[in-house]
């Protein structure tokens, strides 16, 4: 059972006290708030009584600070059993004036007692809502003597404007016996009015708020911590990412800047318009932050954010459009969790058909990418990189690759907003599924060979100079076709793509560009003078390789496999270097040779 007792205190002792200080801007001092009681009148346990005067005197502050805090008092009726447990305690709130703060730094607890055990004093504050113990004092076995425990507080109790209540608990299963009385509770600390001595931050009046999709201008509430002297601005801006919803589709919201009156803390609103279309959708977010409190030092600025959710006002018709990070969310085999649902999307188009009949691109909105695709035209849609579209389909894979196989499209005009690509510098992986990226390094085509320059889809390795193999696959259809394969290193953008087809899919990732565009040539880094008499037999090898280079004696040798990855290392003995593959799996790997002058690589297939 819980006793608080702080109720009579919170309306008469500390705010009474407080309050004497007047409204004006104090100098912060040291104060001691103190129960100080006569021998007798301390809140003694673990017995279900108190002595008949068992009545807290009235609060005090330090001697020799002025002006005098005023009095106030609480009686205690008690705890509530013989042996103490973690539900009891006896409480007291320290509230300061308005305009005024409590920053208390310590407390202490001046303890008597009396048997054997130990008794550990355990103190929270409404700070944490009670939920942990901030901090436990164990107290020695010193029958009848009198000891003060210090305890310092956290960080947390820094500068509050509001009540704080201390929750005193003795308890510990280890004690069989005596009891413990509790005299002389002090907290020490300084009290100031705010004005002199804090800056006051601006916060948002709450951290969340639901909407219904019709619900039209929406306030934004932003709250001043406490009154300046200066008048203070504040910009409300979309956090980044600004959530799920998309603007100006679900939204319109630019930039609000905020002003709070000198003196004043009442709240201020930003507004936000919904757009109640007729789409049935799952419910979206908004997300705002705040930034750029004006004049310089004035206040500080929140780091929390304001979250809107908007609740969809339509009867579905069909599947709920849902964003693209829910529909690729994958099960232990790769495949998508809704596989063979009806789902409906939104996005922009990307890349280029690569079917001649149907469709084959990728749908990019702001949470991911996914597959589009269709046998066959559906009615008269035409689409083309940019648009912008809601489709509905059976959500699937093939082989690997997430996709919604297109049973209707709704063309909603060009897209207002583009993605740039995003930078990737290591092996694909399922999150670059379906995104737009661009690789960090450039890339050389390991066979040139491999560059067939036809109008049809084929694959081309290509490798950084640090070894990272990357697959790129030219896609049907496009303006490769007929195009001189690179010479020399190039940065590559493309769409992630993936065939694999063993589960669980979770290989065979490769970069898609869109147009010969995306090959960007950049000039090449010279190799050292000994790379020209390097060379690799025989190639395709099944078991032996030959490395031969002129004055490769000391030189390291390294087999990288298809992620860069070092699978095998060496040193030189002669110019000649044979090198065993035969453990080697089939595939596409690189020798490294580095001496003093530099490196250089090549590449071989191991059959």
């Amino acid at each position: 059972m819980q006793h608080s007792y702080s109720s009579r205190w919170q309306r008469l002792a500390l705010l009474a006290a407080l309050g004497l200080f007047g409204t004006t801007a104090a100098q912060a001092q040291l104060a001691t708030y103190s129960f100080n009681n006569a021998a007798g009148d301390e809140a003694t346990l673990p017995a279900d009584t108190q002595p008949s005067n068992a009545s807290f005197s009235p609060m005090s502050r330090g001697a020799g600070l002025t002006p005098s805090p005023g009095a106030g008092s609480f009686s205690a009726t008690g705890w509530s059993v013989a042996a103490l447990d973690a539900t009891d305690y006896f409480a007291f709130t320290v509230q300061p004036a308005s305009g005024f703060q409590v920053r208390l730094d310590s407390l202490v607890l001046d303890e008597r007692r009396s048997g054997t055990g130990i008794r550990d004093w355990s103190v929270r504050s409404s700070v944490d809502n009670f939920a942990t113990d901030l901090i436990t004092v164990n107290v020695p076995d010193d029958s009848n003597t009198r000891t003060n425990k210090k305890i310092v507080l956290p960080a947390a109790f820094a500068a509050r404007t509001g009540a704080v209540e201390f929750r005193i608990y003795g308890y510990n299963s280890e004690a069989i016996a005596g009891s413990w009385r509790v005299d002389n509770v002090r907290t020490y600390g300084l009290v100031s009015a705010t004005g002199g001595t804090a800056t006051p931050t601006v916060v948002f009046g709450a951290a969340t708020a639901t909407v219904v999709e019709n619900a039209g201008t929406v306030q934004i509430p932003v709250r001043l911590s406490a009154a300046s002297t200066q008048a203070i601005t504040v910009d409300v801006v979309l956090a980044t990412p600004a959530g799920t919803a998309t603007s100006p589709s679900d939204y319109t919201y630019t930039t609000q800047t905020l002003t709070f009156p000198a003196n004043s803390t009442a709240a201020q609103n930003a507004t936000l318009t919904i757009v109640d279309d007729a789409v049935a959708e799952s419910s979206e977010t908004i997300i705002l932050k705040l930034q750029n409190a004006l004049p310089a030092g004035s206040a500080t600025v929140s780091a929390d954010s304001y979250t809107i959710t908007i609740t969809d006002n339509d009867t579905p018709t069909g599947p709920i459009v849902s964003t693209v990070a829910a529909l690729t969310v994958n099960d232990a085999n790769g495949v998508p969790t809704q596989a063979t649902q009806t789902v409906s999307a939104r996005g922009t188009v990307y890349g280029v058909n690569q079917r001649t009949a149907g469709y084959q691109f990728t749908l990019i909105d702001n949470t991911g990418g996914i597959g589009l695709f269709a046998s066959a035209a559906i009615g008269t849609n035409v689409l083309a990189e940019g648009d912008s579209v809601q489709v509905t389909g059976t959500l699937g894979q093939f082989n690997g690759l997430s996709q919604i196989t297109m049973t209707g499209i709704t063309p909603l005009g060009r897209a207002r907003r583009t993605y740039a690509p995003r930078s990737v510098a290591a092996a694909l992986t399922e999150n670059e599924e379906s995104e737009l990226i661009t690789l960090a390094t450039a890339v050389t085509l390991m066979t040139p060979a491999q560059w067939t320059g036809a109008a049809t889809a084929y694959n081309v390795d290509v490798m950084t100079a640090g070894g990272l193999m990357y697959q790129m696959r030219i896609p049907a259809n496009s303006d490769f076709a007929g195009k001189p394969a690179p010479t020399g290193p190039f940065r590559l953008t493309g769409i992630g793509g993936q065939f694999d087809n063993t589960s669980p899919f979770d290989a065979g990732y490769q970069i898609v560009p869109r147009r010969y565009a995306d090959l960007v040539f950049v000039q090449g880094v010279a190799e050292p003078a000994f790379a020209k008499s390097l060379a690799l037999y025989p190639n395709p090898a099944t078991s032996q390789l030959t490395l031969r280079v002129a004055g490769a004696r000391g030189a390291q040798v390294e087999i990288l496999n298809s992620l860069g990855q070092v699978v095998s290392r060496t040193t030189a003995a002669t110019d000649l270097t044979p090198l065993n593959v035969a453990a080697l799996p089939a595939g596409v790997y690189g020798v490294r040779l580095t001496t003093s002058e530099g490196s250089a690589t090549r590449r071989f297939v191991k059959q």
